[in-house]
């Protein structure tokens, strides 16, 4: 199911920016549909993987496939910036609550093998090597009814795949249980970020998800500026996201040498720092090694990431400890689309890139001075 669910996220990265940028929008208007995506999710993820654990992973699962199933094919039926925004919010949503069903389910299953995070990781992104490409190739032959189109069938086989997913236990079976306040819920979630390995890997998490957002982005527009098509940009997309599953793999062996909140930090900090110099480039051949250097260290953090978190959480509460990670994960994923397209509409593509990892790398520092220490105590 991670290989569907992680897929929808460069197919939209292909298909969203050039239909926004087709139908009129500004780059601040461009920020705040790619923001959308995330916006439900800040409120919904914890509330939503408590469901999880009390309804079960594979009913929610299969819920969300249904909805993009439905959705996706309509964004260009209707060509309004407005109707754009709708859309994202809903899509966005159904997409974190796949992807987070299938990391609650591995996590169920061994939470405490990196080398098992690192297969997961490199399965979910496998997808990645054909999404986007095939995303592409639908939009330059048969435009956004072919792109949208195909994210639909997506969503279809997602919903295939949770009919075979293992039978899940839910935590609550009595019918109070699944009336829990969503209060309740948050009350729990904030008990948990408290143990200061969560702590650490949560701020980790939402520094990483602000690179990956700044890549789902304002990426493509930049390769789009460089007169690149539909295909090319789903290569470059595509490229990044497959070494970043083939490196997941090395996470569980490098980590047997490396302290794990170490290597964190530096493969964050190596992936925020490759991104932010794309703009420095305009030739494919140097787009693709960025993307590479950058598909490796992001790669070796994402299953570092599963692994710290799944060891610090009981098994029970695995689907709100993923919907606290998604959190802070989608409010980065909001903040860093429409934070970036004003800068770009105020001072330029290249200078909000430079300013964007300068941001990244200052709070990585302090996230390493003052909550790694205590972490690795925990």
């Amino acid at each position: 199911m991670g290989f569907f669910g992680l897929g929808f996220v460069p197919m939209m990265t292909v298909a969203v920016p050039l239909w926004a940028l087709d139908i009129g929008a500004t780059p601040l208007l461009i920020g705040l549909v790619l923001g959308a995506r995330a916006a439900l999710s800040v409120v919904l993820s914890i509330p939503g993987g408590a469901l999880m654990d009390r309804l079960g992973i594979n009913r929610i699962a299969a819920a969300a496939a249904i909805a993009t199933a439905v959705l996706f094919p309509l964004y260009p039926a209707l060509p309004s910036v407005a109707v754009l925004i709708v859309l994202q919010l809903l899509t966005g949503f159904a997409q974190a609550l796949v992807w987070m069903a299938a990391q609650a389910h591995v996590g169920r299953i061994n939470r405490d093998d990196p080398g098992l995070m690192g297969r997961f990781s490199f399965v979910s992104t496998s997808g990645n090597l054909v999404a986007p490409v095939l995303c592409g190739m639908a939009w330059d032959s048969f435009g956004p009814v072919g792109a949208f189109s195909l994210i639909g069938a997506w969503g279809v086989a997602t919903l295939v795949v949770t009919a075979f997913l293992p039978r899940d236990v839910r935590r609550d079976d009595t019918p109070g249980g699944t009336r829990r306040s969503w209060l309740g819920d948050y009350r729990d979630a904030f008990r948990i970020i408290a143990a200061p390995a969560v702590a650490f890997v949560v701020a980790c998490s939402f520094l990483m998800t602000c690179v990956h957002a700044l890549r789902h982005s304002f990426y493509p527009v930049y390769l789009e500026s460089l007169d690149f098509g539909g295909a090319t940009i789903g290569v470059l997309v595509a490229v990044g996201s497959v070494v970043s599953g083939l490196s997941g793999l090395s996470a569980g062996p490098v980590s047997r040498r490396v302290r794990p909140n170490i290597l964190l930090v530096a493969t964050i900090g190596t992936a925020a720092a490759l991104l932010s110099s794309v703009v420095l480039f305009r030739d494919f051949w140097h787009l693709l090694g960025i993307a590479m250097g950058w598909g490796v260290a992001s790669g070796i953090a994402f299953p570092l990431m599963l692994y710290v978190l799944a060891r610090s959480v009981n098994v029970e509460r695995q689907g709100i400890s993923v919907g606290i990670r998604s959190t802070v994960n989608r409010f980065a994923g909001f903040v860093v689309p429409v934070a970036v397209g004003a800068a770009v509409e105020g001072f330029g593509l290249q200078v909000a890139f430079f300013v964007f990892g300068a941001v990244i790398l200052s709070a990585l520092g302090l996230i390493a001075l003052r909550l790694m220490p205590d972490a690795g105590r925990g």
